[in-house]
């Protein structure tokens, strides 16, 4: 592997367009090769960007020159395609969420192990400092007990959205939580730590004729800490965005979307020490300075776990216990 540049070979062009883009703007990362089934994509990335173009993601794989495969196709393929790609011994990156069930995320975790390349997770909500901040304050214990956890998502797409391969079981793996949701529901266990149990939980389509999977789902979760969440997310609304998630406990409430950030002693001091920006950034020092992901595949797979346990207490009416972390 090059020791000065880290080379990358991104499959997947609708939202791997913007992950390409990125490539090129970032010192030490180069943008090789792109693959896509599309003809037009693969012209415009070429265009752009000045790179070779594969129709085929296995002939990508198979270069020489890349020591990085970013995976960006829909969510059902990206163990599949992060398998190939570490069997041929290039790290991984896969975009959220990690696969559409464990059994395919476990594959790829084992694959990559046995390959010994590395395997990050692109969840971009990990790199921003109001996060991380959040994150320190928590582990400082300056929030006390930690009481409730909120998980507010109310997002909108229109109908014409699901008439591909988003919103089906195969390929998303489950609609407003397991695709748009996913982004929250990590950082609400990177915030609050390991879930213990769903103990109620809904999902169903309300708007969307062409949706096979959800586009509104709640849940109420208990951490192993004690604390209770709660969990909305749907892509019915026609209102302005809401993203937020609001932590409280005996002394302290904070959170994101909108903002909050009030203690009822003196405020704790957090020093953020420096940290990537994104997962290319992330992917240099992980390859270069053998550093730990911001997501592995470990931290990967954990909101994978917990969405299905929605999911099946939704199904079945009865709580559902989490594997021990």
């Amino acid at each position: 592997m090059s020791t000065d540049v880290l080379r990358f070979g991104v499959v997947g062009l609708g939202m791997g367009r913007s992950r390409a883009n990125l490539i090129t703007e970032i010192e030490g990362a180069q943008l090789v090769a792109v693959a896509d089934l599309a003809e037009e994509r693969r012209k415009a990335a070429a265009e752009a960007f000045g790179c070779d173009t594969h129709e085929d993601a296995i002939e990508l794989f198979e270069r020489n020159d890349i020591d990085v495969a970013m995976i960006m196709t829909p969510s059902g393929l990206h163990a599949k395609l992060g398998i190939e790609a570490a069997k041929r011994g290039k790290h991984v990156i896969t975009t959220k969420p990690m696969d559409v069930n464990l059994e395919n995320c476990d594959a790829l975790i084992r694959t990559c192990e046995e390959n010994r390349v590395k395997l990050l997770v692109d969840f971009g909500e990990r790199y921003g400092d109001g996060n991380r901040r959040i994150r320190a304050a928590i582990e400082t214990g300056a929030l006390g007990k930690p009481i409730l956890c909120e998980l507010r998502m109310k997002w909108f797409r229109a109908d014409t959205y699901y008439e591909g391969w988003h919103g089906t079981w195969e390929f998303d793996g489950g609609g407003s939580v397991m695709n748009q949701g996913v982004h929250y529901v990590d950082l609400m266990q990177w915030f609050m730590g390991p879930v213990d149990r769903v103990f109620g939980g809904h999902y169903g389509v309300y708007s969307h004729p062409s949706c096979e999977t959800e586009d509104l789902t709640t849940a109420i979760i208990q951490f192993k800490s004690g604390a209770i969440g709660t969990i909305l997310t749907t892509t019915t609304f026609p209102g302005d965005t809401v993203s937020m998630i609001h932590i409280h406990g005996e002394k302290a409430t904070i959170g994101l979307g909108p903002a909050v950030w009030k203690f009822k002693e003196e405020e704790p001091e957090i020093n953020l020490p420096p940290y990537p920006e994104n997962v290319i950034q992330d992917a240099l020092r992980v390859v270069r300075d053998g550093a730990a992901p911001a997501v592995d595949g470990y931290e990967g797979r954990k909101s994978v776990a917990l969405n299905l346990a929605i999911y099946e207490c939704a199904r079945t009416g009865q709580p559902v216990t989490l594997d021990a972390e």
